[in-house]
């Protein structure tokens, strides 16, 4: 699965940076400009709007409700908040809501017990294992799960909660992993109204190519767990 997920990001990458490089094209920019001057007028009218408050209460609701309704991705309400907001106070902003939703996953895990995860995870005993470190949580996999897109975030806050892994450092560890997405997936909110911009595509080329390479060493690491497994069975 890693190893798809490595190709597609990798494939991903490649489309940007084309995109990148042809965004600076003479004709492209002329025939963008009408749409861009549109986007960047809304922009200007979303954040001179007043009671912005109301706006902060919303998004950490959604930050929450997305821990029990995944209806939309965590990638979607870290833009809406570059939107919204200035940068320096958007990353506070998101860093807030992330709070918010690892805490609700962790705490229902934590009540679940570990028979509740083990459910999740039955159908692949190598990352059971890759994840288990003393039934206490692998630590520096947490940081790594966090920082790939595609691993779903309520599944690991969940397990690690199960596990009794200590509050603090799990969340701690989870904003550390999962800050370079937050800034980026902001950066790309910021620059929401000109999608050719370097400011919006290049947040994403680093995404992608990271993606890539991370899927890649996982991908590595869960094989050689998978061979070692199976080679101290048949010495037994």
């Amino acid at each position: 699965m890693f190893k798809i997920i490595s190709i597609i990001c990798f494939a991903a990458g490649i489309a940007l940076v084309v995109l990148l490089h042809f965004s600076g094209n003479e004709s492209v920019r002329h025939w963008w400009q009408t749409y861009e001057n549109y986007l960047s007028e809304m922009q200007m009218k979303v954040e001179n709007m007043d009671n912005k408050g109301y706006l902060f209460l919303t998004l950490m609701f959604l930050f929450g409700f997305k821990a029990f309704w995944p209806l939309y991705p965590l990638s979607i309400l870290c833009a809406a908040a570059g939107v919204v907001f200035p940068f320096y106070i958007a990353i506070p902003v998101n860093i807030a809501g992330m709070i918010i939703h690892f805490t609700i996953k962790y705490l229902w895990g934590k009540r679940m017990g570990p028979g509740g995860v083990n459910l999740i995870l039955q159908k692949n005993e190598t990352i059971r294992r890759l994840i288990r470190t003393e039934d206490a949580g692998n630590p520096w996999l947490l940081v790594v799960f966090r920082f790939v897109p595609f691993i779903p975030v309520n599944s690991v806050s969940q397990l690690y909660g199960s596990l009794g892994f200590s509050y603090r450092k799990f969340l701690l560890l989870s904003l550390a992993g999962y800050m370079p997405l937050l800034c980026s997936y902001t950066l790309v909110g910021r620059n929401a109204h000109n999608p050719l911009s370097a400011g919006f595509l290049i947040p994403l080329i680093i995404l992608a190519f990271s993606g890539a390479v991370i899927s890649l060493v996982i991908s590595i690491v869960l094989k050689y767990q998978k061979n070692r497994s199976e080679k101290n069975v048949s010495n037994q």
